[in-house]
C-alpha cells in the first residue's frame, strides 16, 4: 500500500465528516494528498510508477515521483444532498458528470444508509436502484458514525487497488492451468542429483482434489513413479478398476473400529482421465 495514495478533494476540509476522516487518516499508514478535483467531495487513487521526473524548484533532490491515476473514483453524498437531489430530480446528472470529469473509470457513490420513514423512503430507495441500474454506479451505504465507516471503506478500497496488479498477474498465470495444478501455496520440491523425485510425485498427487496424504502414499507404494502408473493404464484394460480397489494405508496403522477404505472409482477415473486425455479442455 506504500505505492498507492488517495487524492482527496479540498471540499472535505469544509464538512464535519471530512474533518473527522482526515484526523483519523493521520493515525493510519494510508498516504493521501488534498487537491481540488473537478467534482466536489470526490476521492480518487494514484499509483507510484517507480519513475522520477525533473522538478523545477519543488523538490530538494530536484526530482519528483511519478504518479499514475487509477480507474476508481468515489463520490461522497451527504444525506441532505441526496434527499435534495431526489426531490429536484437532479440525481440523473450524477453519472454523466462523473464520466465527463473522470473518463474510463469505475464510480462508487458513498452515502449514509437511508433511514426508514413513511415519507420519502420509497423515493430514496427507487433512486438508489436507478443509480445502479441506469447510471452504472456502485452504491455504498455507510453506517453511523459515517466518518469511521467511511474510513474503513477507504482502507478496503486502497488495499484492493494496491493488490490489483499482483492479483491480475496471478490470475493470468493461472488462466491456462487448472488451479489445483498450479497451487502456489504449496512449497516447491528441490530435485538434486536424482534426489527428490519421490517427494515431487507425492506433492503432485496431493495437489489433486480428494487426494490426502494417506491416499498419495498408498498410490506411491503401488506406483513409485508416474511412469509406472501410466504403463499400467496403457497395458491393462482393468487398470482403472485395479486402482479403484487399491486399499488406503492409514498413517497411524489399522484401528479396531476403522473400516477399510479404497481409492474408489471416482478418483481412479479422474486420474485415468488426467493422464490419458488428449484434449486440454477435458473436464476432470
Amino acid at each position: 500500500m506504500k505505492y498507492v495514495r488517495m487524492v482527496i478533494d479540498t471540499g472535505f476540509m469544509g464538512i464535519p465528516l471530512g474533518q473527522e476522516m482526515l484526523q483519523q487518516l493521520n493515525s493510519t499508514d494510508l498516504k493521501y494528498e488534498i487537491r481540488t478535483l473537478p467534482v466536489s467531495y470526490c476521492i480518487l487513487w494514484e499509483r507510484n510508477v517507480g519513475q522520477r521526473t525533473i522538478a523545477l524548484g519543488t523538490s530538494p533532490t530536484g526530482l519528483d515521483e511519478t504518479w499514475k491515476r487509477e480507474n476508481q473514483v468515489v463520490q461522497w453524498l451527504s444525506e441532505y444532498d441526496f434527499q435534495k437531489a431526489v426531490k429536484d430530480q437532479s440525481l440523473v446528472c450524477l453519472g454523466p458528470r462523473l464520466q465527463a470529469s473522470f473518463p474510463d473509470c469505475q464510480y462508487t457513490v458513498a452515502l449514509t444508509k437511508l433511514r426508514h420513514s413513511k415519507h420519502g423512503s420509497s423515493a430514496g430507495q427507487d433512486a438508489l436502484i436507478e443509480m445502479q441500474l441506469l447510471q452504472k454506479l456502485h452504491v455504498e451505504q455507510l453506517n453511523h458514525p459515517e466518518s469511521q465507516d467511511f474510513l474503513a471503506f477507504l482502507q478496503r478500497y486502497t488495499k484492493a487497488i494496491a493488490e490489483a496488479p499482483y492479483k491480475k498477474q496471478r490470475n493470468e498465470t493461472l488462466g491456462s492451468f487448472k488451479k489445483y495444478l498450479a497451487n502456489d501455496k504449496k512449497q516447491c520440491v528441490r530435485v538434486d542429483q536424482g534426489n527428490g523425485y519421490g517427494r515431487l510425485w507425492q506433492q503432485h498427487l496431493n495437489r489433486l482434489p480428494q487426494v490426502t496424504l494417506e491416499v498419495a502414499e498408498s498410490i506411491i507404494a503401488q506406483y513409485p513413479c508416474p511412469k509406472k502408473l501410466l504403463d499400467h493404464f496403457s497395458s491393462d484394460p482393468m487398470a482403472v478398476q485395479s486402482l479403484a480397489d487399491l486399499k488406503i494405508k492409514r498413517c497411524n496403522g489399522p484401528q479396531p473400529l476403522h473400516t477399510e477404505r479404497r481409492i474408489g472409482n471416482v478418483l481412479s477415473s479422474k486420474l485415468y482421465t488426467l493422464y490419458n486425455a488428449k484434449d486440454p479442455n477435458t473436464l476432470i
